[in-house]
């Protein structure tokens, strides 16, 4: 039987793949068409389905409130409108269940993130390069009575492109950097206070402050990525003031030492500090280069293949980037080759090695996540349709797949672990939840 450290797998699937930028598999079957919930076994890491819900389109990001832990929120992604925030809860059966639903400013809501003071929600759209920011009440909710339209909106330079000539996904497929497309925004750990919003279409990553009385992002400079490496999602060491970038278009990890003036740390002062532009291998710069990795074996590197839409492109992109708890360690998807790069932190100065590259168990391994305290690695194979469980030794930084179940589950992008000792806060007892999992077979 199942030990009581099990973990809640909640893992968003596309549903309606012709409204989005990219091009993975169509969900062949409604029915199996949703966002899911797993259970993972503590001892094994085997997955147990137990539940699909038709909430959509295309739920691409799942995280829990940081005020409420009864409440997950999910953004959706298209191109031919706004994407949008839903607000969800978990019942004592593993079901969700939408409770509100808001427009996000933007479109193709790919990321979701919060400010120091839990105030405010950013939302960050990919196709048009908007971040939102949403005012959020005492219970973790929207405000009602502040709206719920986003309080306030920036664009990134050259985005109003979409507004002005509207272009196709297929425009989009040829041309990944002809506008820009932001793809994630990040909060340092140090203090807590300074945000970093990746540009994919600009090769760029923007510095930001939060005035938590208005909610206005107010820029504190950027940081310059040589052109075409598409810059995608961004970690930061836990302790070590070093920073880990996964670029997609190249395939390739950027390291840097993270440099943050002293008195952009500071609480309440939201222009303090000259705002810059800073080059990534500038000393001193708040993001200052220290090396670059590929993520790919040296026999991929470069290579090149043509699309089913017949566009020349490269043949593996990178996709997620995840720290593991103990900062020892971090891994990168590879979709294309189909596989995870594993990388050793120095935690002397930030720099990295690889350790090993392994499949992924199945084809485009778009997103993925420690589980159980870092003793497995769950990745979403999207266009396979199936999950897969690595085991993780710490010692040697081993990964061997020691599970893989289709488990229900169609069109895997994001995968969210919420460990099971926590799920007394997430499913109110008043549902009649009582506090425990019922025992399965490993």
């Amino acid at each position: 039987m199942c030990a009581p450290n099990d973990e809640i797998i909640v893992v968003g699937g596309y549903t309606n793949t012709e409204l989005l930028a990219h091009t993975p598999a169509p969900c062949d079957d409604p029915a199996r068409c949703g966002v899911h919930v797993l259970r993972q076994c503590g001892v094994t890491g085997r997955l147990t389905h137990l539940s699909t819900n038709a909430i959509g389109p295309n739920v691409a990001f799942i995280v829990r409130s940081p005020t409420n832990p009864s409440i997950l929120y999910a953004s959706t992604e298209r191109i031919d409108d706004e994407g949008e925030i839903i607000t969800l809860r978990m019942t004592p059966d593993f079901r969700l269940v939408e409770e509100t639903r808001i427009k996000a400013g933007g479109r193709s809501t790919c990321y979701l993130n919060f400010n120091a003071s839990r105030e405010w929600m950013m939302a960050v759209n990919y196709w048009d390069a908007r971040v939102s920011m949403f005012k959020l009440g005492k219970d973790g909710r929207p405000d009602i009575e502040a709206g719920r339209d986003p309080r306030w909106v920036l664009q990134q330079p050259g985005a109003d492109y979409v507004d002005r000539v509207k272009p196709t996904r297929e425009e989009h497929w040829k041309f990944r950097q002809r506008w820009p497309h932001s793809h994630c925004c990040v909060t340092e750990p140090y203090a807590g206070l300074v945000h970093f919003v990746v540009d994919l279409g600009l090769d760029k990553v923007f510095t930001y402050r939060v005035n938590s009385k208005t909610g206005v992002l107010v820029p504190k400079g950027s940081t310059r990525l040589p052109p075409g490496k598409g810059p995608r999602h961004l970690v930061f060491h836990p302790t070590v003031r070093s920073a880990y970038l996964v670029n997609e278009l190249d395939s390739t990890v950027s390291v840097f030492k993270v440099n943050i003036p002293e008195e952009w740390t500071t609480p309440h002062h939201w222009d303090a500090g000259a705002s810059r532009e800073d080059g990534c291998e500038e000393p001193g710069a708040v993001l200052e280069l220290t090396q670059c990795l590929s993520s790919l074996p040296e026999s991929e590197q470069g290579k090149t293949t043509i699309s089913p839409q017949g566009i020349w492109k490269a043949a593996s992109h990178s996709s997620e980037i995840r720290m593991h708890p103990n900062g020892r360690y971090f891994a990168v998807g590879n979709r294309g080759h189909d596989s995870i790069a594993l990388y050793a932190v120095d935690q002397s100065d930030g720099t990295i090695a690889l350790v090993d590259i392994v499949k992924s168990g199945g084809e485009c391994p778009r997103n993925f996540n420690w589980t159980c305290g870092g003793k497995f690695l769950v990745v979403g194979n999207q266009n396979t349709n199936c999950m897969a469980t690595m085991s993780f030794d710490e010692a040697s930084g081993a990964l061997k797949i020691v599970h893989e179940a289709g488990a229900g589950v169609t069109s895997p992008n994001y995968v969210y672990a919420i460990p099971a000792r926590e799920l007394p806060s997430l499913i109110s007892s008043a549902d009649g939840f009582g506090g425990a999992l019922p025992a399965i077979a490993a």
